[in-house]
């Protein structure tokens, strides 16, 4: 077989993987997403289910209920002490937007007034060009003020609409992972009979480094994200920051986000605290930034990330085409994706570049 034919062979079967994940992601991956996120809890506690059969002579359904169960009450308790604090101030949030709206001209005024002070006391040289920002901001802050207001007040009650449907999605999962716990090693039978014989092999190879790589990534993810989050909601708390757990959460959760970090929102808060006068707090965030990021830099070589990650030009670019075919989830799946494939590259289980 030539060069070329080996070159066209490669180059087809590329394209029919971007084809068909493209397929999947764009119209199968939300509507399976339960049922795949149950496949995967259920491979996660498939040892412990091995364990507790061994230990405790027990049929595969015992013990697959047993540890489900206590799989789900660990991790629902740990959620339930994060997310119902978070409801209960997302919940006080939502009903003093309207409030915090109205109030915005008056905050807006005293900003432009700190900063026709700060423009008095500036070099000649800049005012010039300080002079037209200035004019688009007195033209452009009453309509900016009501497009964010209502902005906030849609997005909260797109937020609050959205609860029903996230109650059946996990609803959805916790059975189907029961389900699916149970016939497990059927399952993976089933899957196993549908692929040709020539790729078993690199399947099976393709799903240890899957298993591996996914593992290695959600704990790294996790223990950062609750570090960060530790650290803000220790910090916003000492500052006084009104509904600090929900600017916590909402802070690390930009951090987590791929090339983003906790600076895209702390620096901005700080820069507008300077504006309005509140320098303490503007310190104060600029302090609480500078510690996230040294713990961060300290902790994220140990947990791998920094080790396995993107280059930051390719986690941009991934970033990107993920927003823009797929909305946030796609900002993060499909980095996510993409580092996976990276670590097969590296496994030898693929070959799709040099």
């Amino acid at each position: 077989m030539s060069q070329l034919s080996v070159t066209l062979q490669r180059t087809a079967a590329v394209l029919l993987w971007l084809a068909g994940s493209f397929l999947f992601l764009r119209w199968l991956m939300v509507p399976l997403l339960p049922f795949l996120l149950a496949l995967g809890l259920s491979a996660m506690v498939e040892p412990a289910v091995g364990r507790v059969r061994r230990l405790l002579r027990v049929r595969r359904s015992f013990a697959a209920a047993l540890v489900t169960t206590a799989a789900l009450l660990v991790f629902g308790g740990g959620a339930a002490a994060v997310l119902v604090p978070l409801a209960l101030e997302l919940g006080q949030w939502s009903e003093r937007l309207p409030e915090a709206v109205a109030a915005f001209p008056a905050v807006w005024n005293g900003f432009l007034d700190r900063l026709g002070d700060w423009y008095a006391a500036s070099p000649a040289f800049l005012r010039t060009a300080m002079d037209a920002v200035a004019e688009r901001l007195m033209e452009a802050g009453p309509s900016l003020a009501g497009e964010a207001g209502a902005w906030l007040m849609g997005a909260a009650s797109s937020l609050l609409t959205a609860l029903p449907g996230a109650g059946l999605f996990l609803v959805t999962t916790v059975l189907a992972m029961y389900f699916t716990s149970l016939s497990y090693p059927s399952i993976l039978a089933f899957l196993k009979r549908q692929l040709p014989e020539r790729w078993q092999g690199r399947c099976r190879a393709a799903a240890v480094c899957f298993r591996s790589t996914m593992f290695k990534w959600l704990r790294s993810e996790a223990l950062l994200l609750l570090t960060t989050a530790a650290i803000l909601l220790a910090g916003f708390l000492w500052m006084g920051v009104d509904y600090a757990l929900l600017a916590a959460v909402f802070t690390a959760l930009v951090d987590a986000l791929p090339v983003l970090g906790t600076g895209t929102v702390l620096i901005p808060w700080a820069a507008g605290c300077f504006l309005l006068g509140d320098t303490g707090r503007g310190l104060g965030l600029l302090a609480l930034y500078g510690t996230g990021l040294l713990v961060r830099s300290l902790l994220e070589p140990r947990l791998l990330a920094g080790q396995v990650g993107l280059p930051p030009i390719t986690a941009l670019l991934a970033m990107y085409l993920g927003f823009h075919f797929f909305g946030v989830g796609g900002m993060i799946l499909l980095p996510v994706l993409l580092l996976l494939v990276k670590q097969m590259q590296d496994a030898g289980v693929v070959h799709i570049w040099r």
